[in-house]
């Protein structure tokens, strides 16, 4: 069976989303049409599916860009380096006052461009995260930061991934990126307490953590009442805080403001011990602290 040449004139459009169609001979010269899939249904930015593609191609793509501000061999500030010690190395002693001069000028303006590598480059897709806010206040009425805080299915996105490795590496220089354009951090898990001992699991998330505000997230039965305490790190001085959480019983799932008193609005870079009082033990003590 040879389908006939217009063979593009086989793929329409509907209203509930592509119908494909493929050529079925009916006849020696005759074809009809015949549906074999209805109604796709395209995903859009918002979803958490489509903004996590968005997310690691956007890391890897500023990755490249900052790995070229980097002083190893085979990147752009090495290679303009090396330029300039060209330069600066011509002059010797036996160099006239005008070549002297010229090469100095030229010096310093080898300088200038290595200086300006920095600043092209680093904030080079910062133009892209506003573009990327400003359709989803337009569209979900909040930033993408507030829209992907993980506390429903629908708004969950793991940006703290440490598999694959692709991803990974993705999501970290994405994370980097946020932090330099907005000083500030995605909403992500960075310990998990099992509810022994005195001491949490770190995620992939506390790699090259700045500081934030800190969320308890519970799940679960807590059996009973009580408090968690952490010990915090501030992050504009480095000195510890001690954050005195009440937790309520219950089986629901709750979120609790880690502060020093309600609020307080202090960033904190590190969580270093923990301690659990009244809670049920195993699983009642468990929760995850996430920034908030």
């Amino acid at each position: 069976m040879v389908p006939p040449r217009n063979w593009g004139n086989f793929f329409c459009h509907s209203t509930k989303g592509m119908v494909i169609t493929i050529p079925i001979k009916t006849g020696k010269n005759n074809f009809k049409k015949k549906p074999i899939y209805r109604g796709i249904k395209m995903a859009y930015v918002y979803q958490a599916g489509v903004f996590t593609s968005i997310a690691i191609n956007v890391g890897l793509a500023d990755k490249q860009l900052q790995d070229q501000l980097r002083l190893v061999a085979g990147t752009a500030a090495s290679y303009t380096k090396t330029s300039r010690d060209f330069v600066a190395t011509s002059l010797d002693s036996s160099s006239t006052n005008a070549n002297t001069d010229a090469t100095t000028v030229l010096i310093q303006a080898f300088r200038n461009t290595e200086n300006s590598l920095n600043f092209t480059l680093n904030p080079f897709y910062s133009s892209t995260l506003t573009s990327l806010n400003d359709y989803f206040f337009s569209i979900v009425g909040a930033s993408f930061r507030d829209y992907f805080d993980s506390k429903t299915a629908a708004t969950t996105v793991n940006f703290a991934t440490t598999t694959p490795a692709t991803s990974a590496t993705g999501y970290s220089s994405f994370r980097d990126l946020y932090r330099r354009t907005y000083n500030n951090e995605l909403i992500y898990k960075l310990y998990n307490y099992n509810g022994t001992g005195t001491t949490l699991a770190s995620s992939g998330g506390t790699f090259g953590f700045a500081g934030s505000l800190l969320e308890i997230r519970k799940f679960g039965n807590s059996g009973s009442a009580g408090t968690i305490i952490l010990s915090a790190i501030r992050t504009y001085d480095n000195g510890t805080d001690t954050l005195t959480v009440p937790i309520n019983s219950g089986v629901a799932t709750t979120y609790y403001n880690a502060v020093t008193f309600p609020g307080n609005n202090t960033k904190y870079v590190r969580v270093t011990a923990v301690s659990v009082n009244g809670l049920a033990i195993g699983t009642g003590s468990t929760f995850e602290i996430w920034v908030k």
